[in-house]
């Protein structure tokens, strides 16, 4: 069953969403935490399904709480907040690399717009069918059959990808089970964000956002074997989620990221999303 964390300090508050999730699924387990530092240890003990934290908590602000998180965790994660600018730009700003595995709840708490959100993050599993198309090189980098061999690589293409992975087209077959461990070669677009002079019109703005978004979609980013590890440049640890029959396209999942290769595919996100 279900496993959920609610963070919140609102006792009312608590018991709607509670009673949501209750309603819903049956037999769901409820985990609460009243301070954002008690939601970080539950996190790491529980590996919950789903997630709701509160804006206002004693210690922390649900924002920067679930920037913490996301170190982390991949999983859903939903926001509760009364409406205000603040929030607004908080969600689209800070919390935009997540729109495929999250939303805002505005409070007090409703149960049909509470229940809709489980129904696409939880229960639809949105995450996993919501990525973002791109078009980048890449390397796949297996492990070791023994000592003094070297590990396979196989060239390929990340064609869409989520801070919580991606689907790579591969070159040529490479024989993986799923589960298995794998690094990814992965090199971040530099020049992904268009400039705007001063004084430029809305018009010619909207010009130049679609001239480098073709271009964008067009451009294959180079990796070389012998990479970095900056933020433009880098290998990710991950695992295969699933390989197709001819082991020539594969889902693979990122395991723990480092602030950099976070930030470097939430720039490239940003940059798919405007």
């Amino acid at each position: 069953m279900p496993v959920i964390l609610i963070a919140d300090a609102c006792k009312p508050s608590l018991v709607m969403s509670s009673e949501v999730f209750k309603d819903k699924i049956a037999g769901v387990t409820i985990l609460v935490a009243t301070s954002g530092k008690q939601c970080l240890a539950m996190l790491n003990e529980s590996n919950p399904d789903m997630c709701v934290v509160d804006f206002d908590l004693p210690d922390t602000d649900g924002i920067g709480l679930i920037s913490a998180m996301r170190k982390t965790y991949n999983g859903p994660i939903l926001l509760t907040a009364f409406p205000d600018k603040v929030i607004e730009d908080a969600v689209a700003n800070d919390l935009f690399a997540w729109g495929d595995a999250g939303g805002w709840v505005p409070k007090p708490v409703k149960f049909d717009v509470l229940s809709e959100k489980i129904d696409k993050y939880l229960l639809d599993k949105h995450r996993i069918g919501r990525r973002f198309d791109v078009a980048i090189e890449t390397l796949i980098i297996g492990k070791g059959a023994g000592r003094g061999k070297r590990a396979p690589k196989v060239r390929g293409k990340i064609v869409n990808l989520s801070l919580g992975g991606a689907c790579v087209e591969l070159d040529a077959p490479l024989k993986v089970d799923s589960g298995e461990e794998m690094t990814v070669a992965f090199q971040f677009p530099t020049d992904t964000n268009p400039a705007f002079e001063k004084g430029t019109s809305a018009a010619n703005q909207e010009k130049i956002r679609a001239k480098s978004q073709k271009q964008k979609q067009s451009k294959i980013v180079q990796v070389d074997e012998e990479d970095g590890d900056d933020a433009s440049q880098s290998r990710l640890r991950c695992t295969i989620a699933w390989v197709d029959r001819k082991c020539t396209k594969a889902g693979i999942k990122f395991s723990r990221l480092t602030d950099a290769q976070r930030k470097g595919i939430e720039d490239l996100l940003r940059a798919t999303m405007a």
